[in-house]
């Protein structure tokens, strides 16, 4: 099953990325790769759950419209400035439909910022090379026994000998 976002959801989710993830995320322009993650994650999500989130999203851009601050624009055209009070609003709301829905596209937002490769380079986080100085470690302290133990499994069972074939006479 393939999920894409809806023309405006996906500008919704666009102008999130500068309010929710650190500012490396667009100086690294990664806000179109964040969204596209995102939509595979819905993907995968329970479909009542995944409309539940696209039309929480739908009212969290149109209702914008009503709110003084943001002169009668929705969510996804707000300034950054007004954008970030508008999240807030909805992320601290007087319901726990808004506080939840702000909850719940902040951290698929994060989860897609953070899963991008330019990011973790940021970050410098490199986990492959610590896999492999944990693994050249377990095998100089652990190195016999892993070897003993391999060649107990690969040993013939003692409690079924081999069937020796008897010649036919």
């Amino acid at each position: 099953m393939s999920y894409q976002h809806p023309p405006q959801v996906r500008r919704v989710l666009e102008s999130l990325v500068p309010v929710v993830c650190p500012p490396e995320a667009m100086e690294l322009g990664l806000g179109a790769d964040i969204v596209d993650h995102v939509a595979l994650t819905m993907s995968v999500v329970p479909p009542l759950f995944r409309r539940g989130l696209v039309l929480g999203l739908t009212t969290y851009d149109v209702s914008a419209v009503l709110w003084w601050p943001g002169r009668g624009r929705r969510a996804h055209r707000l300034p950054l400035a007004l954008a970030e009070r508008w999240f807030a609003r909805w992320e601290h709301g007087p319901t726990p439909i808004e506080s939840e829905l702000a909850k719940a596209v902040g951290q698929l937002l994060k989860f897609g910022c953070y899963e991008q490769p330019a990011m973790l380079e940021r970050l410098g986080y490199r986990p492959q090379q610590w896999i492999d100085q944990v693994k050249r470690r377990r095998l100089t302290v652990y190195g016999d026994d892993v070897r003993r133990a391999e060649a107990a499994i690969l040993a013939p069972d003692p409690l079924r000998p081999r069937s020796q074939k008897k010649e036919r006479a």
